[in-house]
């Protein structure tokens, strides 16, 4: 091992008699330097990584906590645990690796993995955490997640002796079936503590002028009497009286996207109550980035994998071939759009674009065809830009600026529909080959991290004690049995279980027939 351990593995963790985890093979502890060298030689950036080997009932165990080692006590652990050890003794899937956004980075991998697979996930876990690091969406998102949620779980810990059990684990349920229900961009705001003093002050707004151009350093002051003009002015101050009247009549500015967030300011909780919703608020926050960026974090991690597996022949010849069962089995899917086949090929493909300098206004707008199939000005930038994608981009952004007609038809990413046979097999067939309708399925799918978008338009909806709650339509219906369970845990929590002021949560989407219904 190198000296510097937390940069190749630290072997503190490798497991013995006093320490859970699986102890690492001499081949194995010999490689782990290597192969994160080659990640980062190829330009990789991420946190210092400690590899841990677990067998398949612990790494599931970590699994079912979000991958984190401590969490507070909850059923819905236990009933994730469940379902994740039975799949695996039934072969229905299996975990090879879980990697944790913190730093240092928590790598684990499963300690039944072949010597090639071991290398393998642990180049892709690599790429996942340095997706973690330099992607501006994780960017608000605390690098000591592993020590925060276990104070979390602490903390409840001592909520649970005091109140009690089931009343506590009842709350969390309440605030754990709304927990993405949350704005993900609140995370960027700066939190104050809010003091319980009250006090009678007032806000004054100020007109907003125009800033006036310059030139070397200096401003056009003769400018102002036309950019900041009397129309500019009253406009202004319209803007401000609206505002005022506004706070004067305690109006709602709505809709809210952050429903979560505003229960956790103004529903009229006990403290410890107050305390816990705050903490899986936190929680929520952390967790929501990966919700918008799934697909281009598990792109990213494939892509490195066959970057320093496959081009930097670390197969060693005859394992090619166990290499690409393993990518088929991670990529494949052909009829589900599966994410990390779409993101992988993403990749590849902003790659080749940007090596052959496919893209500006010359290539845009280039009438010929055939021309375009051969362009190549041999710019080689493709390097370059795939690492400036994964630093900026989600899901829906890559896919609006970066999903064309080419890339439909290159990868064949067609819209496939199920269709049964009279002998009872089903049989795909392709539903569309247009990159418009494809483009506008992916974005639908990955908007809002697949949840449906609801946002708060009023608490106290025509002054009638209505908590009023609107569907954002996009095509999709809400599920019944979802929605309906949802709304009375809102209420309990609105209502502090029934102990504040009756107040009714209504809840206005659209049927099939797109027909508004509350």
């Amino acid at each position: 091992m190198s000296d510097n351990n937390m940069l190749y593995g630290s072997p503190i963790l490798c497991g013995d008699n006093t320490i859970p985890g699986v102890k690492y093979s001499e081949e194995l502890e010999e490689m782990i330097p290597k192969i994160i060298k080659a990640g980062l030689d190829w330009g990789l950036d991420p946190y210092p990584p400690i590899i841990e080997l677990m067998p398949y009932d612990e790494i599931s165990e970590i699994a079912a906590y979000g991958g984190f080692p401590v969490r507070y006590p909850h059923w819905s652990f236990g009933m994730e645990y469940e379902e994740l050890s039975r799949g695996y003794e039934h072969s229905m899937h299996k975990i090879y690796e879980m990697v944790i956004n913190s730093n240092p980075s928590l790598l684990y991998c499963l300690d039944s993995n072949p010597l090639l697979d071991h290398v393998t996930v642990i180049i892709h876990a690599l790429g996942h955490s340095d997706f973690f690091k330099n992607n501006a969406w994780f960017a608000p998102t605390t690098e000591n997640a592993v020590n925060e949620l276990a104070n979390h779980g602490t903390r409840i810990r001592r909520y649970i002796d005091r109140w009690g059990l089931e009343p506590v684990q009842q709350f969390i349920d309440w605030v754990k079936s709304i927990d993405d229900m949350i704005d993900p961009s609140e995370a960027w705001k700066k939190r104050n503590i809010q003091s319980a003093n009250i006090k009678d002050t007032r806000v004054y707004s100020h007109p907003r002028r125009l800033k006036l151009p310059e030139t070397d350093g200096h401003t056009h002051d003769y400018m102002d009497d036309f950019i900041n003009n009397t129309a500019w002015k009253k406009r202004e101050e319209r803007r401000i009286a609206s505002l005022e009247l506004r706070e004067e009549l305690n109006l709602f500015p709505g809709p809210e996207k952050d429903v979560l967030g505003f229960l956790v300011k103004n529903a009229p909780l006990q403290p410890w109550q107050q305390d816990i919703i705050s903490m899986l608020y936190r929680e929520s926050q952390y967790f929501a980035p990966q919700r918008v960026t799934k697909m281009l974090n598990e792109g990213w991690a494939s892509y490195t994998d066959f970057n320093v597996m496959a081009r930097q022949h670390w197969t060693n010849g005859s394992g090619i071939h166990d290499y690409a069962k393993h990518k088929m089995g991670v990529l494949g899917g052909k009829y589900s759009m599966n994410p990390y086949a779409v993101g992988f090929k993403l990749f590849l493909w902003i790659e080749e674009k940007w090596n052959k300098g496919r893209f500006g206004l010359d290539y845009e707008r280039c009438p010929d065809m055939e021309t375009k199939k051969n362009w190549d000005t041999k710019v080689g930038l493709g390097h370059q830009k795939v690492f400036e994608v994964r630093a900026i981009h989600n899901d829906v952004t890559a896919i609006h600026e970066f999903i064309d007609q080419e890339f439909v038809d290159k990868f064949e990413l067609y819209m496939w529909g199920k269709y049964p046979q009279p002998d009872g097999s089903v049989e795909y067939r392709i539903d569309s080959r247009d990159a418009k309708v494809i483009k506008k399925s992916l974005m639908q799918r990955y908007a809002n991290g697949g949840q449906p978008d609801i946002r708060l338009v009023d608490p106290n909806y025509a002054n009638k004690n209505i908590f009023l709650l609107q569907h954002q339509w996009e095509g999709r219906t809400l599920h019944p049995k979802y929605s309906q369970a949802t709304l009375p845990n809102i209420w309990n929590i609105w209502n502090n279980g029934g102990k504040a002021s009756k107040r009714v949560i209504a809840l206005a989407t659209r049927n099939k027939n797109e027909e508004e219904i509350v």
